[in-house]
């Protein structure tokens, strides 16, 4: 599969950052890149949206009460998410059959509380073996640092460490998009390629 957007390089856009979503170009190295890059949620009051229909599909109506907002200014909202592809109809043509009002629901997987911590024994195994063989591996990351410019140009070690597990991380991911182990982006009604979801959090999480 493809890494999605071209990186476009010009003596402005020379640099790739840590994190794609600090850049101004359509660089389409993580599966949520567009998400940020597109502002597809810069407003808060999408995200309060988000937060309300995750549990249960409301309406409108029932939005602009829960979150005190006006029912026009909730609208406004819920046009643009549905045409960012985030949110969906719940039932539509039923919905319509009935004259009822519409009700909307996330456009992408919401993983509960209850579901992490069923994931969560599996997650935690494999994120041993990756922080394993990252350590197995520090001489030889060493060792190839020290034929780069970096340590002469006295680029701190610490940087360089997390600069080196993000680029492994990145090139894994591709191996298993490559491989078919993971899926392709898919192409959204805009013409980007994203991925997105959601996690509720832990009970014990500070949020």
């Amino acid at each position: 599969m493809t890494e999605g957007p071209p990186f476009i390089v010009d003596d402005d856009h020379r640099l790739r950052f840590a994190c794609a979503c600090a850049s101004a170009v359509p660089i389409g190295a993580e599966p949520w890149v567009a998400i940020v890059n597109q502002r597809k949620l810069n407003d808060g009051t999408k995200e309060l949206i988000l937060n309300a229909i995750y549990d249960q599909p409301r309406t409108i109506t029932q939005l602009a009460e829960l979150l005190g907002i006006s029912a026009p200014a909730v609208h406004r909202h819920v046009v643009d998410l549905l045409g960012d592809e985030l949110i969906q109809e719940v039932d539509p043509a039923a919905q319509r059959s009935r004259g009822g009002e519409r009700y909307y629901r996330p456009n992408f997987p919401v993983v509960l509380a209850a579901d992490r911590t069923a994931l969560q024994p599996v997650l935690e195994d494999l994120a041993a073996d990756i922080a394993a063989a990252f350590g197995r591996r520090q001489n030889a990351l060493a060792n190839a640092l020290a034929q780069t410019s970096l340590p002469a140009r006295g680029e701190p070690v610490e940087m360089l460490l997390h600069y080196l597990y993000a680029t492994a991380t990145r090139l894994a991911r591709a191996r298993l998009e490559a491989d078919g182990a993971l899926p392709a982006w898919p192409e959204h009604a805009d013409g980007s390629r994203w991925i997105w979801w959601a996690e509720e959090a832990l009970e014990t999480e500070v949020v």
